[in-house]
């Protein structure tokens, strides 16, 4: 009987070391359950984050030189690798299927490889199809104003500048709301925007932004109309601007059949007091073979308000109607080459002429006589290697 009542206690020991490993084992499996659960929501948060975000961009790389210093494009007798040089960097995050919010950062050459937000806005389309938009915004004046930096979206070397220079300010603060129309077999698109804006290195403040454009395209023909106006306050080319009124009207269309393209824009400017009212307007076209595309552009830009500056006490006309009175005239013969998928190597030769008695708008092209209006240059040359690409 001692035996046994000795014996009991390591009996009973002995049979719970079994139970107590099974315990521990049964918990060591729990706890690696609960691992696997936890790492599965961590992959379909990571995957649902992955589904929302997308990530883009765009780069540019060109030369740029002339055959004298008048300032076109700003390329001089020098080689220069920074104008038109640029990066862009876009990320879309979507919120809901109705709801983004878009950043784009822009890095260029001409600004020092500065880094700058040109978008960052969010937007909301509404079940009955209104998209509205709040933030700061591309200005949408031009066929090329959403693809303005990204040079692969665009034929030629670059958005003629006798059209697209003379509104000096690419991006607004403020918001925008569109509405799609879907017709048989085209849609009609209206938009109004409205905000405020600054013109980058000068002292001019732009308020009452307001406007609205309409375009139409069945994917073969596209056709544009667009009126804006704004408030300008602040000081250029040595005059005091108080609330003047700047009106833009342009014109747009394009045809693209896959082998051929033709694109041309017309636009006007009128600013109240003295600065200067300017027409302008382009039209390219080009030919598609296989990765090739040659293209020409005709394009003109001219003040049409002289005899305001020109009425004015010698002492303000001559330097005013020097410093704001342009005409010009520009041929462009190009070459775009699709080189590999999303880049495209592009060749551009432009002759600006025809600058009347002006400088042709040109920074470089100095007076050499007030009096008789004469200047440095009449006329200049300006080669361009350029390549664009997407990603």
């Amino acid at each position: 009987m001692k035996f046994y009542l000795k014996a009991l206690p390591l009996a009973i020991s002995v049979a719970l070391v079994p139970a107590a490993a099974f315990a521990d084992e049964a918990t060591d499996a729990k706890v690696a359950q609960l691992e696997q659960q936890v790492q599965a929501l961590q992959a379909q948060q990571t995957k649902n984050l992955t589904d929302k975000f997308n990530f883009n961009g765009f780069i540019s790389g060109a030369y740029i030189s002339s055959d004298n210093d008048a300032g076109y494009n700003n390329a001089t007798s020098s080689a220069d690798f920074t104008q038109d040089s640029k990066m862009g960097l876009q990320a879309t995050f979507n919120i809901s299927n109705q709801t983004q919010a878009v950043l784009q950062l822009m890095m260029k050459g001409e600004n020092d490889w500065d880094v700058e937000a040109e978008w960052a806005y969010l937007s909301h389309r509404f079940d009955g199809g209104v998209k509205v938009r709040g933030g700061k915004l591309r200005v949408p004046l031009f066929m090329y104003s959403d693809y303005l930096d990204v040079g692969y979206a665009q034929p030629f070397a670059r958005p003629p500048g006798e059209v697209y220079d003379q509104v000096p300010f690419s991006s607004y603060t403020g918001g925008d709301v569109s509405y799609d129309f879907d017709l048989e077999d085209s849609t009609l698109t209206l938009q109004g925007f409205g905000g405020e804006s600054t013109v980058p290195g000068a002292d001019l403040d732009l308020s009452n932004i307001m406007g609205g454009n309409v375009s139409w395209t069945d994917m073969t023909w596209t056709l544009r109309a667009v009126y804006g106006q704004t408030s300008i306050e602040g000081i250029a080319n040595g005059l005091t601007i108080d609330n003047e009124k700047a009106v833009f009207n342009g014109l747009g269309g394009s045809y693209d059949n896959g082998s051929f393209l033709a694109v041309g824009e017309w636009t006007t400017v009128k600013i109240d007091g003295l600065l200067a009212d300017t027409e302008s307007a382009y039209v390219t076209f080009g030919y598609r073979i296989k990765s090739f595309t040659p293209y020409v552009t005709i394009a003109y830009v001219e003040t049409t308000d002289n005899d305001v500056r020109s009425n004015l006490p010698p002492q303000l006309s001559i330097p005013l109607s020097i410093g704001l009175n342009q005409e010009r005239t520009a041929y462009s013969a190009g070459l775009r080459w699709d080189a590999i998928d999303n880049v495209a190597i592009k060749f551009d030769l432009t002759y600006a002429t025809d600058f009347g008695d002006t400088s042709g708008g040109l920074g470089g092209n100095a007076v050499i006589n007030p009096l008789t209006k004469q200047f440095t240059f009449d006329d200049t040359l300006v080669y361009t290697v350029k390549f664009d690409a997407v990603f």
